[in-house]
């Protein structure tokens, strides 16, 4: 059967873990071809730190190279938490959304997420190659944020094994290739393993647990504004536009206002942007404002882009992705419309067409559109 070799994985895991102790068995179970960690939370009092607590044994050490071909060993991190999780490059299942919220994680936290060790160890090392991690990285704004680790799976599964993670083998199935546990271990800055988080983390509880094992109040990073959703006012903002000038949200106040999240790596993003040009050129006089929010690129690269694909509308820099991050942005493109008193009145995850133009936007400059 294709779960035979995850099961006897699972129970030789579970004697590991009694082996050592652990208050009680760690499960892990396959689910739409993730493995996911469960760990029950110990009958002690309420944990300062939201994900579930680990007994703070040090942490497995490991020593690889990352999407760079540099050298990153845990040891290096002594004195700084650690964020580790395991994914593949090619992975479409959780892969990207916990690699979003990472980057999330970075911006919200801002400077002191410099402190923050960020890694992403390989459970595909025949598909992960360095460009492909690379690749991957940028795709997610991640590409110098942290290390992507990478090595062959003699070198791989002895750490696989230490952190109880599952990796399909080489001559899996088809049906089970990309199979793999999706775990996020939290280090604290001695070295020992703190938390852990299984599947899809919450943000919220990320963001908590990082400020905590950087010794910053528990609260004070979470956003302050509400989620932009419909109905809520839009967070502020300033950023530098494209021409060196620093636009302010408050100043955008009495216009309708278009604000569109995307990347020059975004192919799909591109397919909108002249339609987006033709809106900005009909209907600016009448009240309309496009910006087009470049996330985690450097200014050079946007400006060559704008210049190549010749659009009208300003383009700002969200370099720190600070902004992406307090819009809840977590796929390209993500467009918001916000009225003229700041209040989000539509948001649009994908591609943009002409019924959001005239469904959305034109009653709210009062314009009667032609065609």
């Amino acid at each position: 059967m294709k779960h035979a070799s995850l099961e006897r994985r699972v129970s030789r895991a579970i004697s590991m873990i009694r082996h050592r102790n652990l208050w009680l068995g760690m499960v892990l179970v396959a689910m739409a071809g993730i493995g996911i960690i469960m760990v029950p939370r110990p009958q002690a009092a309420p944990p300062a730190l939201a994900g579930t607590l680990l007994p703070e044994t040090p942490a497995p050490q490991f020593r690889l190279a990352d999407q760079f071909g540099r050298t990153v060993s845990l040891a290096q991190y002594r004195g700084r938490p650690v964020v580790l999780t395991f994914m593949e490059a090619h992975c479409r299942e959780l892969c990207p959304t916990v690699a979003e919220k990472l980057r999330r994680v970075l911006a919200e936290l801002g400077p002191d997420g410099q402190q923050v060790g960020m890694l992403a160890l390989s459970t595909d090392p025949e598909g992960d190659t360095r460009p492909a991690a690379r690749a991957f990285s940028h795709e997610h704004g991640l590409l110098h944020s942290w290390h992507y680790l990478l090595g062959t799976r003699k070198q791989l599964a002895p750490i696989w094994k230490a952190y109880y993670v599952y990796a399909a083998p080489a001559n899996a199935p088809p049906k089970m290739r990309d199979s793999h546990t999706s775990a996020i271990y939290l280090i604290d800055a001695s070295g020992r393993e703190r938390a852990l988080m299984g599947g899809d983390p919450d943000f919220g509880s990320l963001l908590m647990d990082l400020r905590i094992l950087l010794g910053l109040p528990a609260t004070a990073g979470q956003p302050a504004d509400p989620a932009p959703e419909a109905g809520h006012p839009a967070p502020a903002f300033a950023l530098a536009a494209l021409d060196g000038k620093t636009v302010h949200s408050s100043d955008l106040k009495h216009h309708v206002v278009l604000l569109n999240f995307w990347a020059t790596w975004c192919t799909v993003c591109k397919s909108e942007m002249p339609m987006l040009s033709r809106w900005y050129r009909e209907l600016h006089a009448r009240g309309l404002e496009i910006l087009g929010i470049d996330q985690q690129e450097s200014a050079a690269a946007a400006r060559a882009f704008v210049r190549r694909f010749q659009i009208r509308y300003p383009v700002l820099e969200d370099d720190s992705g600070t902004t992406s991050a307090r819009y809840d942005v977590v796929g390209l493109p993500t467009t918001l419309l916000v009225d003229q008193s700041g209040i989000v009145e539509a948001v649009k995850v994908g591609v943009l067409d002409r019924r959001f133009l005239t469904a959305d936007v034109a009653p709210l400059l009062g314009a009667r559109l032609s065609g």
